[in-house]
């Protein structure tokens, strides 16, 4: 929104200095409130409530970061008045139609009767959507910041989870038996250790590090996949490493100089690769992939199975969770359900869950409109691995750690060619008054 130069005020250093301590005290809870969603796992929060577990409230199935940043979005709107850039104004439209629809959904299911339906709903969709919202209402620093926490947060995750390997002990509680030790790091599972870590690398290219930071963060997110024993995520992180070498524009070189650079650099890369792999299938890192095909594998196909067993009334409404899994337990012979399809399509009934998906695929574009290519990279390969397990139909905090990397980091490419020192408009300002220093004029 643009503001005339009046309407700063006379008083400039008085509210630039509220307006900055108001500023910096919203950037710690944001930063706060969002770490605390992407640090305490289902598993910590089970010792506190029922989150995940069978039994208890309502409120009890809501992470406590849900409900601080549905408060601290209610204080930010409350305190000051809003004002958004002109290119944030059709993003920041577009997240409260998602976010209307979205409660609409859980409005839907619990006038229906599906409880069930709604705790993945609220805590894995509508609390991104909130998340983004929260970002967007405050300046583009606060958003960089909270977007380099959560990824700083993932990249600490994989050293954590390289330690975990090397002393075979885990620092995260995880209640699953494995036939093989698979670090989980800073997340809940293993699975979901590995896909994050092909999240992280996506969005590397997009930070403020220099070069060699960059390309030995990568190198480290992808040993975290290695520790993960996440066989799927590690492919797709190799083929994402290629891709973002291929398709990101090299500046200050000319077409043919870039192609050139490209093709060495691919070539090296793919030698080094052929090296590392040799080395990791030595120490019997690479152990998983010595068959492809296993009971994990085996598990993600036979689920499907479970349609031979449920009503058309079923297939075509949707059914209570409880029911699902005593089918899933008895008549397939699986303890979960690792397929999303499954959860969406037998949860919801086959057409709402075409709804649902034709939202989400379209929430996903909206956010990644106008990014950078590393941004689509990662967010496609992040969705892909995603869709191989239940991770996008269970509460998890990948659809917000996926949604507040880009927002944070949405800008990236117009901030790298903008001019240091913009020319300003005569009369009036684009920017939000309250994101200017004490003391210096707008």
């Amino acid at each position: 929104m643009a503001y005339p130069m009046a309407a700063v005020g006379l008083e400039r250093g008085r509210i630039d200095l509220r307006s900055n301590a108001l500023g910096i005290l919203f950037l710690f809870l944001t930063v706060a409130t969002l770490l605390t969603r992407q640090l305490v796992t289902p598993d910590l929060m089970n010792m506190l409530a029922n989150y995940s577990s069978e039994g208890g409230a309502f409120y009890e199935k809501f992470h406590l970061a849900t409900y601080a940043t549905v408060g601290l979005l209610l204080v930010i709107l409350a305190s000051r008045p809003l004002a958004l850039a002109r290119g944030d104004v059709a993003l920041f439209r577009s997240l409260v139609r998602y976010a209307a629809v979205m409660g609409g959904l859980v409005a839907y299911f619990v006038l229906i009767g599906r409880l069930s339906a709604t705790g993945f709903l609220i805590e894995t969709y509508l609390a991104a959507v909130l998340a983004a919202i929260l970002l967007l209402v405050q300046n583009e620093q606060t958003r960089r910041i909270a977007a380099t926490a959560m990824l700083c947060v993932l990249i600490a995750s994989a050293i954590v989870a390289i330690g975990e390997v090397i002393l075979q002990r885990r620092l995260m509680p995880f209640t699953e038996g494995e036939p093989v030790f698979r670090a989980t790091g800073l997340s809940s599972h293993p699975l979901v250790l590995g896909a994050h870590c092909a999240l992280a690398i996506g969005f590397v290219p997009l930070t403020r590090w220099p070069l060699w930071v960059k390309i030995v963060v990568m190198f480290v997110l992808f040993i975290g996949c290695v520790a993960a024993s996440a066989r799927v995520a590690l492919m797709a992180s190799a083929l994402e490493i290629l891709a973002l070498i291929l398709f990101l524009r090299w500046p200050n070189l000319p077409p043919r100089r870039e192609l050139q650079a490209k093709l060495v650099v691919l070539f090296f890369t793919l030698l080094l690769g052929a090296a590392l792999a040799v080395v990791l299938l030595s120490v019997g890192l690479l152990s998983r992939f010595s068959s492809v095909v296993d009971t994990n594998s085996m598990a993600r196909v036979q689920i499907y199975e479970v349609f031979h067993y449920v009503t058309w009334k079923d297939f075509l409404l949707g059914m209570n969770v409880a029911d699902l899994l005593q089918i899933v337990n008895e008549k397939v012979g699986l303890e979960l359900i690792e397929s999303a399809i499954v959860y969406f399509v037998l949860l919801m009934g086959l057409p709402m869950s075409i709804v649902f998906a034709l939202i989400v695929i379209g929430y996903v574009a909206c956010i990644l409109k106008g990014t950078a290519a590393a941004a689509r990279i990662g967010a496609l390969i992040f969705l892909m691995i995603d869709m191989t397990n239940n991770a996008l139909a269970t509460k998890t905090v990948d659809i917000l750690l996926l949604t507040v990397l880009v927002v944070g980091l949405r800008n990236t490419r117009q901030m790298a060619s903008a001019p240091a020192r913009p020319p300003r408009p005569a009369g009036r300002v684009t920017a939000d008054y309250r994101s200017l220093p004490a003391g210096r004029p707008g």
